[in-house]
């Protein structure tokens, strides 16, 4: 007996919606019953909405789970390739767990949104996730605050990502009201990294006691070695834009601006120490810190615009230091195409810095300022700074005459004579101007082949941060 076309048809189409519910009641069952997303080798696709979802829900679409906190508390498990698309909202503060030995698992902000949390951390065994696109602030996610860290990476946490978010203590609008006690008493930390081989990429940090921070964790040096801090900007902060308290670490084209000065109470004798950059260990061994490159960061001390209630001077001193390595010993770092603008003279002070590279910074004061220098000295036990090599800068002053076996070349001491050398020293903008003596003095050797805004050098390479 023969079985005609449309028969044969409509028995394939049955065949294939049959498979297609019995696939999506295996998924389903998957989200409902165990917690855990399909095998890793089918990546899929989750929502979350603080609005619509629900903690019951599979995580669809049209059936979203509530909010990112409540996911990683259910103890859902996910597979390379994953990805989990947050409608806004307030997801709270979401512990991030759970790792893959390849691949990555992704948590970004649904197209249009604005997911909020109060904080974000990666916890011990948070292994190869990237947050992208998110607020993390806890004021403007629940009306409260926090003198704690905004985001933070376990140690134990590698290779996690977090890249395109803004962290802040509060909102501008709430910031801009704020006075002295209120800045101690309601910001904290904007990101601590202490697990090794995680990035800080491309976020906008607002309205924080401190940056980005690297720690160690023990005096043999372990902590955040091997992280990458890029393209970052800190803006309204009180205490350091950034710091690298371990080796391995990559800091490079950041800035930073509009440091306060705030003081907590008890502390008006001796104000907190405030740096663009810091680096010490604080642990009291002398294991080297080694193999830092700290490359095309930006960091004035102010602009024009600040907020009302707080100033940029304590007891009408500016206090904001800038590139600060101390109580060394420091070997192999990269210190280049680095802008340091700040009114206090310690503009780059490396104490114990050994076998290392400086080279192309424009170091010279914010105005009205008039001191700033390139100081390399000996570290706190007297051991001097050994076999630097010192090219291409373009400073106020050189202070380096404590350090033994280094190299000088082609570096131009400005002087007060700015504005020969730079396009708006007063306004802060210290490109190269038409007929600036730096154009052309500089020595191909040693020196990056990109400058400060990532432009290509060409020879005769300039001196100072920017070519020409």
């Amino acid at each position: 007996m023969s079985i005609s076309r449309t028969s044969r048809r409509t028995s394939l189409l049955v065949c294939v919606v049959c498979v297609v519910l019995v696939l999506g009641f295996q998924a389903d069952r998957t989200a409902f019953g165990t917690g855990t997303s399909p095998a890793a080798a089918t990546a899929a696709a989750y929502y979350v909405d603080p609005a619509a979802g629900s903690a019951s829900n599979p995580g669809t679409a049209d059936r979203p789970w509530r909010t990112l906190q409540e996911v990683f508390a259910s103890g859902r498990t996910f597979a390379a390739g994953d990805i989990l698309y947050l409608r806004s909202g307030n997801h709270g503060s979401p512990v991030i767990t759970g790792g893959v030995a390849s691949g990555v698992r992704t948590v970004t902000a649904a197209p249009g949104a604005t997911p909020r949390m109060k904080t974000l951390r990666f916890a011990s065994g948070a292994t190869r996730w990237t947050v992208d696109g998110v607020v993390v602030s806890p004021q403007e996610a629940d009306g409260t605050y926090t003198t704690g860290n905004l985001v933070q990476f376990d140690a134990g946490a590698t290779h996690d990502i977090l890249r395109n978010s803004h962290v802040r203590a509060a909102s501008d609008a709430a910031a801009d009201t704020w006075n002295n006690n209120d800045w101690v008493g309601r910001s904290g930390t904007g990101v601590m990294v202490i697990g090794a081989d995680n990035q800080v990429l491309d976020n906008q940090i607002r309205n924080v006691r401190n940056g980005v921070m690297l720690e160690r964790t023990s005096q043999a040096g372990a902590g955040a070695t091997g992280a990458v801090v890029r393209g970052n900007s800190v803006n309204h902060f009180w205490e350091d834009a950034f710091r690298c308290k371990v080796s391995g670490c990559l800091v490079e084209y950041n800035s930073a601006v509009n440091s306060y000065a705030v003081v907590p109470p008890g502390m008006e004798s001796d104000p907190p120490h405030r740096d663009m950059f810091q680096s010490y260990r604080g642990d009291g061994s002398f294991t080297p810190v080694t193999g830092v490159v700290l490359r095309g960061n930006v960091f004035i001390s102010r602009t024009g615009t600040r907020y009302a209630k707080i100033p940029f001077q304590y007891n009408g001193t500016y206090t904001i230091q800038g590139i600060g390595a101390f109580d060394g010993p420091y070997r192999n770092w990269t210190i280049e195409n680095n802008v340091v603008q700040v009114e206090v003279g310690l503009a780059m002070g490396l104490y114990g810095m050994n076998d290392s590279k400086i080279v192309n910074n424009t170091v010279v004061p914010r105005y009205p300022a008039t001191d700033s220098e390139i100081r390399l000295t000996h570290q706190k036990d007297g051991t001097p700074s050994n076999g630097d090599i010192i090219r291409n800068n373009l400073a106020r002053t050189f202070n380096t005459g404590a350090a033994t076996n280094t190299q000088h070349s082609n570096n131009i001491t400005v002087g007060a004579t700015y504005s020969a050398y730079f396009v708006d020293h007063p306004g802060g903008d210290l490109h190269l101007k038409p007929g600036s003596p730096a154009i052309g003095g500089g020595t191909t050797r040693d020196a990056p082949t990109l400058d400060a805004d990532r432009k290509q050098r060409s020879t005769p390479l300039d001196v100072g941060a920017y070519e020409f």
